[in-house]
């Protein structure tokens, strides 16, 4: 069998073979990366086209954070408890290095953690957030896994590890974060609305949706991929054929009869 394959013939049918399997794998990561990145465009564009509603009319404290809630905008109107700030380190913004600030908002129907913005390098002293009752206009995100790493100094953190947060600050927590682009002081339906300036802090934009795939083009993959295996396939099926007619037939056992 092996002494067949090092003929020109197999050798030269085995180097197209090759070829034809590459092509095709490529074709399919070719094709789920479209599959991607127009999964991304259409939830990008659904989450985008929902109207702004209150925090309390998306979801609700301890709740799962569900997908359709990425980049989902979002007011909630409470007060900040600047003591529990918290500085997420080794962050980066367009180039730049530096820490994530997060405070918790109480709110009446429970605490969220607002990313208020993003400051250079690790501050020892954290930009203040408003006080009084404040409405943050924002988009939602979900937390994040914990990070491993030595100890670090409060109020620095490595994540906003939601499930590590829900046992350390009081009251009932809401599963997910809101990333500030704005805050005005007093509550959204008041009198109030005068926007605050964010001293010191970079807002930080929403990032990019883990979308679900585009179905057609995912299609299309497992097509190029399936395509490869059949090559795989009718290569062996017509070696085996060709090895089979050489084979010499076998003799009569003595005695047999015709």
């Amino acid at each position: 069998m092996f002494r067949r394959l090092l003929t020109p013939r197999w050798v030269g049918a085995l180097a197209g073979l090759a070829v034809v399997v590459a092509a095709c794998v490529l074709l399919g990561l070719w094709q789920l990366g479209v599959a991607r990145d127009s999964g991304r465009q259409d939830s990008v564009a659904a989450a985008s086209s929902l109207p702004r509603a209150p925090l309390q009319q998306v979801t609700a404290p301890h709740s799962d954070f569900r997908a359709e809630y990425s980049n989902r905008a979002v007011t909630v109107t409470g007060t900040y408890a600047a003591a529990r700030t918290l500085l997420v380190v080794d962050r980066r913004l367009g180039g730049r290095v530096g820490s994530w600030v997060v405070t918790p908002l109480e709110t009446q129907g429970g605490t969220v953690p607002v990313l208020r913005g993003f400051v250079d390098g690790t501050p020892t002293v954290v930009p203040a957030p408003p006080k009084g009752v404040v409405t943050v206009t924002g988009t939602l995100g979900p937390g994040e896994s914990p990070r491993d790493g030595a100890p670090l100094p409060p109020p620095q953190v490595r994540s906003v590890d939601l499930a590590s947060l829900v046992n350390e600050w009081p009251g009932d927590l809401y599963n997910v974060v809101v990333l500030a682009s704005a805050e005005s002081a007093g509550p959204a339906e008041g009198a109030g609305g005068t926007p605050l300036a964010a001293a010191g802090l970079t807002r930080v934009p929403a990032p990019g949706l883990d979308a679900p795939l585009n179905l057609r083009n995912a299609a299309y993959a497992v097509q190029w991929w399936v395509f490869g295996i059949f090559a795989i396939w009718m290569w062996w099926k017509m070696f085996r054929a060709e090895q089979a007619a050489d084979e010499p037939a076998a003799a009569p056992r003595e005695g047999a009869t015709t």
